[in-house]
């Protein structure tokens, strides 16, 4: 006779495996409910309720004391970067611009003693986060980013109160006034990313762009319109960067600060390219974005440079933007020939 030998411990085993595959089950289950839950969440509108601005009767004053034609010129600054700003009021002594019209937004109390002291219009709002040091000195480190995704809040203040704003950054380098950026024929007038005119492809094809409908902008040179719109898209921004868990991914994935926030709501539809386009942008390429079409074109830095001379125009700025974790914005401005202050300090121009 034969038996069938079935060991005792089988059973169990059997058991355990159909629990894990429960358990699993269960766990897929509750991973995707959740998952739609949060998707649902993350869809639906923001709550939004307009920021309320700081700004006092004083310094209202102050504001549009030092608008010319309605325009704030602001640069801001903290403690750690007053060198850059010293670098690029010295770039404007070359330019027609008057500098004292300069409102400086000094992100911390350090910098606005020292700015001040030096006889500069300074603005400064404690409400807002900042530190002192230089956090953009060898790559961008939390305190940096946290300080950009402050930026909205300024500019709803400053639009809201009825100004227009022309946005210099303190590691920016003028060749002429930067008022030519005012257009108040449109909303706003932004520096393109700088980067098809150092290197070759098609811009809206950029590896780092967040749309198809617009090229890459820079929030570090803009004159920007007030007027609802344009307080709205901040505003919008604000409420993405202010919806904790809601909109975790989407800010992990496109809207990682300020100015890919930007890139990202100026390609939802509510923006369009208009002429005069930046160098390198042609009408075709901007009606191809309509029409699935592209376009692409070839060119160095001095090529360009030399085009724009021989159409009887020039630069008119260069932003000091790398990767600061190799090369840090002095030393790089250094090798272009860009630092304009001597070892003291002191403007060469």
């Amino acid at each position: 006779m034969s038996y069938l030998f079935q060991p005792s411990f089988a059973r169990p085993i059997r058991a355990r495996f159909g629990l894990r595959r429960a358990l699993l089950g269960l766990a897929l289950a509750v991973t995707t409910v959740a998952f739609y839950v949060y998707a649902y969440l993350a869809t639906s509108p923001l709550p939004s309720s307009l920021r309320r601005s700081n700004i006092t009767e004083d310094s209202k004053r102050q504001l549009v004391d030092h608008s010319i034609n309605n325009t704030l010129v602001v640069v801001p600054v903290n403690d750690g970067m007053l060198s850059k700003a010293e670098n690029l009021l010295c770039s404007l002594r070359r330019t027609s611009f008057d500098t004292s019209k300069i409102l400086f937004w000094a992100l911390d109390s350090d910098a606005r003693i020292t700015l001040e002291e030096k006889g500069h219009a300074a603005y400064h709002d404690p409400s807002l986060f900042s530190v002192s040091g230089d956090t953009n000195l060898r790559g961008n480190t939390k305190a940096y980013k946290k300080m950009m995704l402050e930026r909205p809040k300024f500019f709803i203040d400053m639009l809201s109160a009825g100004l227009d704003v022309l946005m210099l950054d303190a590691d920016t380098v003028f060749f002429q006034s930067p008022l030519l950026l005012r257009d108040p024929t449109v909303d706003a007038v932004f520096s393109t990313d700088a980067r098809e005119f150092y290197q070759t492809y098609d811009a809206f094809k950029d590896r780092d762009r967040r749309g198809s409908k617009m090229p890459p902008v820079c929030n570090g040179i803009f004159w920007m319109k007030a007027s609802p719109k344009t307080v709205r898209l901040w505003q919008d921004m604000l409420d993405v960067f202010g919806a904790g868990w809601r909109t975790a991914l989407w800010r992990l994935r496109a809207l990682l600060d300020d100015q890919r926030g930007m890139d990202v709501l100026l390609n939802d539809g509510r923006a369009r390219l208009v002429e005069p386009f930046p160098d390198g942008i042609t009408r075709d390429m901007v009606q191809g974005r309509y029409s699935d079409s592209s376009a692409s074109w070839t060119s160095t830095y001095e090529m360009n440079l030399q085009s724009l001379r021989k159409q009887g125009k020039d630069r008119i700025a260069a932003h000091l933007n790398w990767n600061t974790a190799e090369t840090t914005k002095e030393e790089g401005a250094r090798e272009l020939g860009l630092w304009l202050l001597d070892e003291g300090g002191n403007c060469k121009v």
